[in-house]
């Protein structure tokens, strides 16, 4: 008898211990994608017939870029009736090494982020290139962009990411969003186009 009742309590804690360790982590909830920290914005216009002729726009926050408190710089101007190709850079330098946000980030998720564009005082057009990323909405993301400085003036360039935008229109090219949050709403003010 106490041989049975010693095995039975033997079985018994087995069943326990191997309960309790076999647990699968099916129950694990899904890692939560963090929002994306962006310190540094660089846009690097090109002119398509001299890549000597370029133009830097920079706007940098060591704590990211959405807090609206950043420095904006610019180098270089633009010169009329030159066409440019917009080369677009996102990074998180407060990782090391610093980490790139537009292709670790924004574009596998393209379909939860729209890039508007505005320009006040300079004569310039953009066109989303037929390469451009597919954003949301089946509109263009906003990356692969190109620029023409049609005449001489001064004026500003804004920026804006757009986070899970309700609605995106891309038709007038700088595009427009409703609903959502901003990622970043950046203007470079004095811009020149010689």
């Amino acid at each position: 008898m106490k041989t049975t009742k010693f095995f039975v309590k033997a079985l018994l804690c087995l069943a326990l211990v191997t309960s309790f360790t076999s647990c699968s982590d099916d129950d694990d909830p899904a890692p939560v994608n963090e929002e994306e920290i962006i310190t540094t914005l660089t846009l690097t216009f090109v002119n398509n017939a001299n890549p000597l002729d370029f133009v830097v726009l920079n706007s940098f926050a060591a704590d990211g870029l959405e807090d609206g408190m950043s420095t904006e710089t610019i180098t270089g101007n633009f010169t009329a009736g030159v066409t440019y190709s917009l080369s677009l850079g996102l990074l998180n330098t407060s990782e090391n090494p610093a980490e790139d946000v537009l292709n670790g980030d924004i574009i596998p998720e393209a379909d939860e982020h729209f890039f508007a564009y505005a320009v006040n005082g300079l004569d310039m057009t953009m066109t989303r290139d037929a390469d451009d990323v597919p954003g949301p909405d089946g509109s263009n993301l906003g990356v692969n962009t190109t620029w023409v400085a049609n005449s001489a003036g001064t004026g500003n360039l804004q920026i804006r990411l757009i986070h899970e935008p309700t609605s995106v229109d891309d038709s007038n090219e700088f595009g427009s969003a409703t609903g959502g949050s901003e990622d970043f709403n950046i203007t470079f003010t004095g811009v020149v186009i010689n």
